[in-house]
């Protein structure tokens, strides 16, 4: 799943709030601790010094003085009362913690001649709000967390709206340039810097297209008067059978580097359909072997066909045959002794060789432009990426199949919809 810019946004400015809303917080209940103690302090002392002033005698403290929260005791010097432990016999006068269980008390300390004063004060209430105020902070942190998580992604929004504005614009490819002077200064200058790469984009896709036909033109036209010349005079009758087997091999690499043109125009410029129509598939392989029957006869490379005559398979037909001279012709190449054999079989088209094969870790990267795995010379690393770009068009799959023991197999699946049988088409 892909980050959101917003989220982060929001998310962001929720933990900044929350930050500064804890730090807030916590010195809110240090304070209010610190209130409290000091407070109860002030209470203990209070009713320590009424009492030291108001007494007149020994004995038991007036009555009204002990309460639920506050008990008094007057007892001779080195001797605690009986709820205390022994050592607070010993300990100095003054303010003292004590806790007997989960209750705190605060113990006020007093010498009043060969007598000591102590004042316990029960705690609990105070206990109860500071609990009862912590567990509100954290509640209010909560909310407050929230809203700001909402409020952040809403503002967030607010201030992505242009950059999803500009995006869509993208998207559609708008022609209306990106710029407004509306827009805020940072995302004007982002709206500027993409109308400028648009326009440069237009400008190399308009010159390249003019490069791309001027290359079509330039060289297709004296490509085509010599293959016709060579024609020509591989039919005059005077000429001698070595003579005319030159004239042959002249055609055949005017032929050749007509598909070779074909690929790299086919490489530069962007690739469209421009008529699908069912092919026989038999007939698109055999005039592709045509043009390297010669090269197999001469190295003695057996080339073999096993394709039913009934299968069709709905293409554009120069695309097609691009897809097959490239494979045919790597097989040609790399396959210096043996055979070459083309079937099919299951909606898929298959051509084996026996040649210098290609390593399993090198099976995926070899239908990468320029990607060579093999330093057989004569190739350019660019037969394969060109049978994949024909094959993604079509919607078919390419790849090397695994396990050959010799040689390389390339199996083409084509969509199950594209292909038909002749004899299934007349039922």
């Amino acid at each position: 799943m892909k980050r959101s810019l917003r989220w982060r946004l929001a998310w962001s400015f929720a933990l900044l709030c929350s930050f500064a809303v804890t730090i807030q917080a916590i010195a809110l209940f240090v304070g209010a601790d610190e209130q409290e103690e000091d407070m109860i302090d002030e209470v203990v002392n209070a009713a320590l010094d009424n009492y030291l002033r108001d007494s007149t005698g020994k004995g038991e403290p007036e009555v009204g003085l002990s309460s639920m929260r506050m008990r008094l005791f007057r007892t001779p010097a080195g001797k605690a009362p009986a709820p205390l432990p022994a050592d607070y016999a010993q300990r100095p006068a003054g303010n003292h913690e004590w806790f007997d269980r989960d209750i705190e008390y605060h113990v006020g300390i007093r010498d009043l001649g060969a007598e000591r004063v102590y004042l316990m004060y029960d705690v609990s209430e105070h206990e109860a709000r500071l609990e009862a105020l912590q567990w509100n902070l954290a509640i209010g942190l909560l909310a407050l967390s929230a809203i700001s998580l909402w409020l952040g992604y809403w503002l967030s929004g607010r201030l992505l709206s242009q950059l999803d504005r500009i995006t869509l614009a993208v998207q559609r490819d708008d022609a209306a340039p990106f710029s407004d002077p509306e827009l805020d200064r940072e995302v004007g200058l982002l709206a500027g810097a993409l109308d400028a790469y648009r326009s440069r984009n237009r400008e190399l896709l308009l010159r390249e297209r003019e490069f791309t036909a001027n290359v079509s033109h330039e060289l297709r036209t004296p490509l085509t008067r010599i293959r016709t010349s060579a024609e020509l005079l591989g039919e005059d009758a005077s000429l001698s059978g070595r003579s005319r087997e030159r004239a042959e091999r002249i055609v055949a690499a005017v032929d050749a580097m007509e598909a070779r043109l074909r690929g790299l125009l086919f490489l530069g410029r962007e690739l469209a359909l421009d008529e699908r129509r069912p092919l026989e598939l038999k007939r698109q392989v055999e005039t592709s072997a045509a043009h390297f029957r010669s090269a197999c006869d001469s190295a003695g490379v057996g080339l073999e066909i096993d394709i039913p005559d009934t299968v069709t398979v709905a293409a554009d037909s120069a695309l097609l045959q691009l897809l097959l001279d490239n494979l045919i012709g790597n097989a040609v190449r790399y396959t210096p002794a043996g055979h070459i054999r083309i079937g099919y079989r299951d909606c898929a088209l298959t051509i084996a060789d026996t040649g210098v094969g290609i390593p399993a870790e090198h099976a995926t990267q070899v239908f990468e432009r320029h990607y060579r795995a093999s330093d057989v010379p004569g190739g350019m690393g660019i037969g394969l990426s060109i049978v994949r770009r024909v094959c993604d068009a079509h919607g078919w799959e390419c790849r090397i199949e695994p396990g050959a023991r010799q040689g390389t197999c390339v199996a083409v699946r084509f969509d199950a919809r594209s292909v038909a049988h002749a004899a299934a088409s007349h039922a």
